[in-house]
């Protein structure tokens, strides 16, 4: 196989694994309550048995693959995917702050007042979180 035939097989089967990984957390019962962002998981225990033991079977034929094809794992480490989202965060973010959410309207009186403290707030925890990350310590 060609350096590019490892390439394509490996990107579309990771993409696969990592979507089995979530479906995998879903059927032992995973979901997500924070402060805007949810997941619900209505999910039965019938369909959570029958999910797991799918993903249980796919995982097994993708080791199969990956051996018969001697692929590698791509490895991603916690900290620079930490790191890596915070660099991109910042950028949305600084679109949330009042010059730039004109584009949409005149903002309503005191909305740029209030959210760009925060805005400039979030951005810096942040920072502060890519500096955590970055020297191995708090603040």
């Amino acid at each position: 196989m060609s350096e590019n035939h490892i390439r394509g097989i490996t990107t579309t089967l990771t993409l696969l694994d990592k979507a089995l990984c979530e479906f995998d957390q879903w059927a032992h019962g995973h979901a997500v309550r924070s402060v805007l962002h949810q997941v619900r998981n209505p999910l039965s225990t019938a369909q959570r048995k029958s999910l797991a033991a799918e993903v249980a079977e796919m995982k097994s034929i993708l080791q199969e693959i990956k051996s018969a094809l001697n692929l590698k794992a791509s490895v991603h480490e916690v900290d620079r995917m930490i790191a890596a989202s915070c660099s991109t965060l910042w950028v949305y973010l600084v679109e949330l702050e009042g010059t730039r959410l004109r584009r949409y309207g005149e903002l309503p009186p005191g909305l740029a007042e209030y959210l760009d403290p925060q805005v400039a707030d979030l951005n810096s925890r942040l920072r502060r979180i890519s500096k955590i990350i970055a020297t191995g310590g708090p603040r």
